[in-house]
């Protein structure tokens, strides 16, 4: 299994880091799955209107296939057939239980581990692509991260034994300390990456973790 766990995936390092890591993303096929923004009800995109955003411009700049996927269309699809043939999995930002709700609803979450099997797929997360891989969604319901009222109580992937906070500022620390209610907690700034393969967990920039 190859994670590729970052803060903001469409920060300028991060695209460095994942071109690298992955040995050069043109031609690459990607599945682009960007439901997690037609969450957002708070400064994010309109409902439907992701194409808009940076991501989707960055992610169609680097000579790759890209494909967009709204899990929202594959209510009463058969899925994810057609991940079958990608190299990479992108699961992009905006709403972390909204998305997780999705991932649930599509049975994506059962399928990612046997997709993932295959070392020659990547599993690129961006922000809540990269906390629904954890332990838990308590982070996005703190008023100090997304507010997520009730994200918590849905499943997560559970592809990882830690959590990830997406866009750490330092003035952060003592209040994500005060409220962290698991084992370990990366803190990843913009620019930041966990990278997992297999057994092995490397971090991309300065390593901040939170346990018990």
């Amino acid at each position: 299994m190859k994670l590729f766990l970052a803060s903001e995936a469409k920060h300028p390092d991060s695209m460095k880091t994942l071109d690298e890591y992955v040995g050069g993303l043109k031609g690459k096929k990607i599945a682009y799955i960007p439901t997690a923004s037609n969450g957002e009800s708070d400064g994010g995109l309109p409902w439907g209107k992701w194409e808009l955003g940076n991501s989707w411009k960055i992610v169609n700049s680097v000579d790759a296939e890209v494909e967009p996927i709204l899990l929202e269309d594959y209510l009463n699809v058969k899925f994810p057939d057609q991940l079958l043939n990608k190299d990479i999995i992108w699961i992009a930002g905006g709403a972390s239980g909204y998305l997780m709700y999705w991932i649930r609803k599509t049975r994506l979450d059962k399928h990612l581990p046997n997709l993932l099997s295959d070392n020659r797929r990547v599993y690129v997360g961006s922000s809540a692509g990269s906390v629904i891989t954890g332990s838990s969604l308590q982070v996005p319901e703190w008023d100090i991260s997304d507010n997520e009222i009730g994200a918590a109580v849905i499943p997560t992937l559970k592809l990882v034994d830690f959590d990830i906070y997406p866009h750490y500022e330092n003035t952060l620390y003592d209040e994500i300390k005060k409220r962290y209610r698991g084992n370990k907690l990366y803190l990843l700034k913009n620019g930041e990456a966990v990278i997992v393969e297999n057994a092995s967990v490397r971090v991309i920039g300065e390593e901040r973790i939170i346990s018990k």
